[in-house]
């Protein structure tokens, strides 16, 4: 008599919901990162610009009852990369601005400051902790093969992949929307009323729609690197050579005619030589969406070529997930 049955057993454990199986990989994933310790620094360094950020905040809200303090918060602005998003807006007012003209500004100064947070330290955080959660995601479930477990089990591809993807953008959300949202928050706070939240509603949504233009292509790339290989320290290697080839590339195009521009004391555009930057493009986008369009030719090209990354990464990653069971 035989001892096992090699003849199909139907599924015995505890099912759940379909439409939240992903959640059951992305909670795992989470918990498994989490025990990084230099993830855990990376997370807990993600609000300490927020000290730095809050003091123009406080500074502007301030102002508004002291002309002297207007004069400090616009030197202090000034000094922010991409000031001349605001000098316009700022240079028009008087020394002491009336109320209204005060609060016509408030929008924009929050706008700016929260993309300023986004676009500087955290742009360089995420990096960081995209270079620790994502590469070992996929390679390793290659290399030991870990797909196997999981497609034994009533999990699609689909599910698993947007279980995947919910690990980084969970860790991206965390660095970027939630300190981001805390600083709206405080700005809130530090102001003299709550009515401020009528004339800057729209701010959390951008929030919402700037920190997905960060959180979905670099998601999708960072998991089609992870799965073109079965080793995690290849897949990130090609995660930072991405950002620093980009870098060096936009750098080296911009640098001659930039200095022939100040020379000739013209505006200097990089026009198509922000494509060649995953950064700059990054930056295009979410300046669009906290309304800022100083590149505004190229904000159509810098979406297009982040929704072509985007699809051409998720493509890639449902034939690698399927390729192993198609042997």
């Amino acid at each position: 008599m035989p001892i096992h049955s090699a003849a199909y057993r139907p599924w015995e454990g505890r099912r759940v919901n379909e439409s939240t199986r992903w959640l059951t990989i992305c909670s795992t994933g989470i918990s498994r990162a989490y025990q990084s310790r230099w993830l855990k620094r990376l997370l807990f360094s993600a609000f300490l610009p927020l000290i730095f950020v809050g003091i123009p905040v406080f500074l502007f809200e301030q102002s508004g009852r002291d002309p002297v303090l207007w004069q400090v918060f616009a030197r202090s602005v000034g000094r922010l990369p991409q000031a001349a998003m605001l000098g316009d807006a700022i240079g028009k007012l008087p020394n002491n601005p009336t109320p209204d003209e005060f609060n016509a500004i408030r929008r924009p100064v929050w706008s700016f400051l929260i993309l300023t947070f986004l676009r500087y330290p955290q742009a360089f955080l995420m990096v960081l902790v995209v270079g620790i959660v994502a590469p070992p995601l996929i390679s390793q479930d290659l290399r030991t093969r870990a797909y196997l477990i999981y497609f034994a089990r009533p999990i699609s591809r689909l599910e698993y992949i947007v279980g995947k993807v919910g690990i980084v953008s969970f860790f991206l959300l965390a660095i970027s929307a939630l300190p981001a949202f805390a600083l709206y928050v405080a700005a809130v706070m530090l102001s003299p009323t709550f009515d401020v939240v009528l004339t800057t509603w729209d701010i959390p949504i951008r929030i919402l729609v700037a920190s997905a233009c960060l959180v979905i292509p670099t998601t999708l790339v960072a998991l089609a690197f992870s799965s073109l290989t079965l080793e995690s320290r290849y897949a990130g290697f090609a995660w930072f050579a991405m950002w620093i080839m980009g870098h060096v590339t936009y750098s080296s195009l911009v640098a001659i005619p930039r200095f022939q521009a100040e020379r000739a004391g013209t505006t200097f555009e990089p026009g198509w030589r922000i494509l060649t930057s995953p950064y700059q493009v990054l930056g295009v986008a979410q300046s669009y969406a906290f309304g800022f369009d100083s590149h505004s030719e190229m904000v159509v090209p810098c979406f297009v070529l982040l929704a072509t990354v985007s699809i051409v990464s998720l493509a890639i990653l449902f034939r690698r997930v399927t390729a192993p069971m198609r042997v």
